[in-house]
């Protein structure tokens, strides 16, 4: 028997969620044969076989997060031999055994998966475990040649104890509904944020009374925020809270909030100091219509160095305080487009004005970069 662990996924985080499996316990399966589809942060990934063989267990069903690293089933190999010299395209960490160990209790050795668990233990302390119903092949004694003792059974109790409480604890409470997937990525995200972030928000507005008509709003703002990005660079970077560093990024690589039922999603147009007017659209639209279809791949999410939310689509809002997600340090909410009465040449008339919120980490970034940085913002807007 093998177990195939589940493999880093790409995105950086810590587990991932079943989605559905597309085999059962029995079924003999063939390498890169898709097995299951995980969810992902903002993707649902198809994981294939690393090998053929046939399916002695499942671990977990849908809706069970898995951490990384932890198995996902056990396959008996078909031809062991043959399979050594096949390459699957995700393999993750294969470990042959006969008796599968919990790593969690007490006394097991982490990264450790003997093949043959010799148990060391005396009449008496047999008896004893089986009264405190211990399982002795989730043990390894403390005592000469590795001998388990009273005192291994007594931890062995207390870490069972403990980790019945933790799993009672990750029980759903009745009446409520657990997060999943894009929800609840975000959900550790925000709380991320909220627990190291110093948030401080600057808004005003910018006369876009000389736009031509059907201008492409989104595309406008794109462009000022690149224009800003060049004249304020200390916006466009990285702070990493553990050494008190900033990287400041020579591309600009917008992340572009999209909104749907299932969470918010971040895809992110890559240097788009490069990109046309042109391509910018090409790609939202085609943003737009992956995320729906959930078939955007997970490097479309990556590597963000400014973010851009348009808040305005959503009813009447005008303004936001629009959160800092790490390790970026400024994100810019865009309001819904109001009419005012403003002086021209001394006398009223009314302009239309777009309403802007950035906030910015002020860990890394002063009220005057964050001020020099949505004055540039509103010049460049303000510029037919």
């Amino acid at each position: 028997m093998t177990l195939f662990y589940l493999p880093d996924l790409g995105e950086g985080l810590p587990d991932a969620e079943i989605r559905h499996w597309y085999i059962n316990v029995g079924d003999i399966i063939k390498i890169d044969q898709p097995m299951l589809a995980m969810e992902t942060a903002k993707a649902v990934v198809d994981i294939p076989a690393p090998f053929s063989g046939k399916v002695i267990q499942l671990f977990g069903k849908p809706g069970d997060i898995i951490k990384i690293g932890k198995p996902l089933l056990d396959i008996e190999e078909v031809n062991k031999q043959k399979n050594l010299s096949e390459k699957a395209t995700v393999v993750g960490n294969l470990q042959t055994t006969d008796t599968i160990i919990d790593e969690a209790a007490i006394g097991i050795k982490p990264n450790i998966t003997p093949q043959h668990h010799i148990i060391k233990a005396t009449p008496s302390i047999r008896a004893l475990a089986k009264k405190m119903q211990v399982d002795l092949t989730r043990c390894v004694g403390s005592g000469p040649t590795g001998q388990i003792t009273v005192s291994d059974l007594e931890n062995a109790v207390k870490n069972q104890e403990k980790k019945m409480t933790l799993t009672s604890l990750k029980k759903p409470i009745e009446g409520y509904e657990p997060l999943h997937g894009v929800r609840r990525a975000m959900a550790i995200a925000m709380s991320k944020s909220h627990q190291s972030v110093v948030p401080v928000t600057l808004v005003d507005d910018a006369d876009i009374h000389a736009w031509p008509e059907k201008t492409d709003v989104t595309l406008r703002v794109i462009q000022a925020i690149k224009a800003a990005c060049q004249r304020e660079p200390r916006l466009n970077a990285w702070f990493n809270d553990t050494n008190l560093s900033l990287r400041q990024h020579h591309h600009i690589n917008l992340g572009i909030a999209i909104d749907t039922s299932e969470g918010l999603f971040v895809a992110v147009i890559k240097d788009i100091a490069q990109c046309s007017a042109t391509n910018i659209r090409d790609t939202l639209n085609r943003f737009k219509s992956e995320v729906k279809n959930r078939n955007i791949t997970p490097e479309e999410f990556s590597d963000a160095t400014f973010v851009l939310s348009n808040v305005g689509v959503f009813g009447g809002t005008r303004y936001a305080t629009p959160i800092v997600t790490p390790p970026m340090v400024a994100i810019l909410a865009v309001g819904r487009i109001t009419e005012a009465v403003v002086p021209e040449r001394g006398k009223p008339a009314i302009h239309k004005l777009l309403p802007l919120s950035l906030t910015v980490d002020h860990r890394a970034i002063t009220g005057g970069e964050a001020a020099r940085f949505l004055s540039e913002l509103i010049k460049d807007l303000q510029t037919t």
